[in-house]
């Protein structure tokens, strides 16, 4: 089978790899391929900074929650590593405003904050 990526910025990257891991293994004629006008260093990407947080989603869509919370856990999961800088990761304090609730899974990871000051400012 052969895929077409079309793009070599991160989304592009992104996907033709996630479909290379998904699909290697049960279609051992898989081809990937990307085609892009750029490569880095000269995609847009390559100077765009990226924020990753929850976004607020319609609740009866719970599968768009898991991969939030899959997306944000594997980034935090390097973090720490020897490869964060290449990369791109860092950690940064900020605030975030909502009227609603924000996701329980971002909260447990928020040190010292037990979810009691995420939910009051929610409230």
């Amino acid at each position: 089978m052969r895929v077409v990526v079309i793009g070599a910025g991160v989304i592009g990257l992104s996907t033709a790899l996630c479909i290379h891991e998904r699909y290697q293994s049960v279609l051992p004629s898989l081809d990937v391929r990307v085609y892009a006008d750029r490569f880095t260093p000269l995609t847009t990407t390559d100077v765009a900074a990226g924020l990753c947080q929850a976004y607020l989603s319609d609740p009866s869509n719970p599968q768009e929650a898991h991969w939030n919370q899959q997306t944000f856990d594997y980034l935090l999961s390097h973090i720490h590593s020897p490869n964060a800088a290449s990369m791109g990761l860092a950690l940064i304090s900020g605030y975030n405003l909502f009227h609603e609730t924000i996701p329980l899974w971002l909260v447990q990871h928020k040190p010292d904050c037990g979810g009691e000051e995420v939910s009051r400012v929610a409230d």
